[in-house]
């Protein structure tokens, strides 16, 4: 199955470029789909398509899961052709037999049919390779989050258009930044454990909270 999407990628490079974006792009929806779902934000509802189209690009685990893909493939793909040798062994031995049993002409009906369905193969690695991802973005997303929870996020003050004072949280702690696409912001109210979702067009401004131990007379300018 290995060498075969390999000749297929060699033939068409661009075809390469194209799987590769696509699967960075759906591990980042992934993400988002994990992550968000853990502060009871829809955040696939609110998107659009230009944000799926861009999720992927913009967390680096993406490009992490896509490279450690690869090694996961090259050993499912040893493990499958190593079968498929011993199996088509097996097979022979049992064809060589003069009288075969009933059992033994069951096992060689079974050989002889995994080693000539691949679509089976095909389908086995695409579900595998499903597994291997959704559970690699759940792990991480569910680490993130954690993080979050525990403070460990960008901490920010917002203003909403026209208002003078920073739109305020329930406790003394800003709010977490948790991330945005196009028409949204999401932030975290630690003190609550609740999340926030407010429109893009009604910020008017967005300023990162200096962490105890910043440098001195370090200036972060606000985001419009």
């Amino acid at each position: 199955m290995l060498p075969y999407v390999l000749r297929t990628l060699k033939r068409e490079p661009a075809l390469a470029i194209t799987l590769m974006y696509l699967f960075v792009a759906m591990a980042g929806i992934f993400y988002n789909f994990s992550f968000y779902r853990r502060f009871d934000v829809p955040v696939l509802t609110l998107s659009q398509i230009g944000d799926f189209l861009v999720a992927g690009i913009q967390q680096p685990m993406a490009l992490v899961l896509v490279l450690s893909t690869f090694p996961l493939c090259w050993v499912f793909d040893w493990i499958n052709m190593r079968g498929r040798r011993r199996r088509a062994a097996a097979a022979a031995r049992l064809r060589a037999l003069p009288s075969p049993t009933y059992v033994q002409r069951s096992r060689l009906v079974m050989f002889e049919w995994l080693n000539g369905r691949r679509w089976y193969t095909q389908l086995t690695y695409v579900l595998v390779v499903l597994l291997y991802s959704w559970t690699f973005v759940s792990i991480y997303a569910g680490y993130r989050a954690d993080l979050v929870k525990h403070g460990d996020a960008p901490a920010v003050r917002l203003w909403m258009n026209g208002a003078a004072e920073p739109l305020a949280p329930a406790g003394p702690r800003p709010w977490s930044y948790l991330g945005a696409i196009a028409e949204y912001v999401f932030v975290y109210d630690r003190e609550t454990g609740r999340a926030a979702i407010l429109p893009v067009n009604a910020i008017g401004r967005i300023e990162p909270v200096a962490r105890a131990g910043s440098k001195p007379g370090l200036v972060v300018a606000p985001i419009p």
